[in-house]
């Protein structure tokens, strides 16, 4: 009897003693780990979600949890290592600021990345893979901040459709408020700001900043508010506009014109180029839409930005 106690008593110790050491070699064997004075943030990409979050995601909590956007808060001179990993497809990380990437993360494997907190302010990471209907919102915040400072909390970029329980249905009715919600359910809002406004910083690009499309109306040449509302109609009633040979718009054809040429660089995408040659490349790109959108969805977001001009500053 004494002996099987002992034996008991031994193989608990052994088990106790192997999940001991399961958790501590899970924990040095993270890269910076054991690293004096160096700030380690593990970093998980979940496309599904469209977030880089520092929770902790699994299999059990993946389908269900809202996982928060990773800020990493570090302090100027500190020196900073960033685990990366992903919980569902193949991401980018991308922070040109601290020439961190694009580097490629892979589903099973782990990502290292190093960098020293040399100046202070807000900086931008993001994913520049294109990884589902969520991809544009997956970025968030590098925060530098001096020894003594308060830190600056930026604003997370939150999408209310990449919830486990989002089940909003695309609006069938009018062209305006289906193209609104596409705005913010393909991300567009992420690159062109609310309502369209742009400003958007583009680190290195030669525009410096993201257009804005609440100039829609002026370049398409419509010229009064009456000549906007008449062309969304049209637009609304008319799937091909090169079969319309007359319309109740001032300089139809020009407007026509200008308005297919819109919906091609929709389908074919645009490039950013260098401001600076030697630069970083410009973290935001627009993608060719032709595959992921409908031709329909396209003249609702037109819609939606002719309905934005403001013809009283304009």
């Amino acid at each position: 009897m004494k002996r099987e106690r002992i034996a008991a008593l031994t193989v608990c110790m052994l088990m106790l003693a192997q999940i001991f050491l399961i958790g501590w070699y899970g924990r040095v064997s993270v890269p910076g780990f054991a690293e004096p004075g160096t700030r380690v943030f593990n970093l998980t990409g979940v496309g599904a979600g469209g977030v880089w979050t520092l929770d902790e995601v699994n299999g059990l909590n993946y389908w269900w949890k809202r996982f928060e956007p990773a800020t990493l808060h570090v302090t100027l001179g500190d020196e900073v290592v960033v685990n990366l990993r992903s919980a569902d497809l193949f991401h980018s990380f991308y922070s040109p600021a601290f020439d961190l990437g694009p580097a490629n993360v892979e589903p099973g494997h782990r990502v290292t990345l190093r960098f020293k907190a040399d100046r202070e302010g807000v900086f931008q990471y993001y994913c520049t893979s294109m990884c589902g209907t969520c991809h544009f919102y997956m970025r968030g915040w590098i925060v530098v901040t001096a020894p003594g400072q308060v830190p600056i909390e930026p604003p997370d970029e939150l999408c209310r459709f990449c919830l486990a329980d989002s089940d909003e249905p695309e609006p069938q009715g009018d062209l305006v408020e289906r193209g609104a919600f596409l705005y913010a359910r393909k991300g567009c809002v992420t690159c062109h700001g609310a309502n369209g406004h742009g400003g958007v910083a583009n680190d290195n690009s030669t525009n410096g900043t993201v257009p804005a499309h609440d100039t829609t109306a002026q370049k398409l040449f419509l010229a009064s508010p009456e000549d906007a509302e008449a062309f969304i109609e049209l637009v609304a009633e008319v799937e091909d506009l090169e079969a319309v040979e007359e319309a109740e718009v001032s300089r139809f054809p020009v407007v026509r014109t200008r308005y297919l040429n819109a919906k091609e660089i929709v389908r074919q995408g645009r490039f950013s180029a260098k401001l600076d040659p030697q630069g970083p490349v410009p973290p935001l790109q627009m993608p060719a839409w032709d595959y992921l959108i409908e031709e329909r969805q396209i003249d609702a977001l037109l819609a939606y930005f002719v309905s934005l001009y403001d013809w009283e500053e304009g």
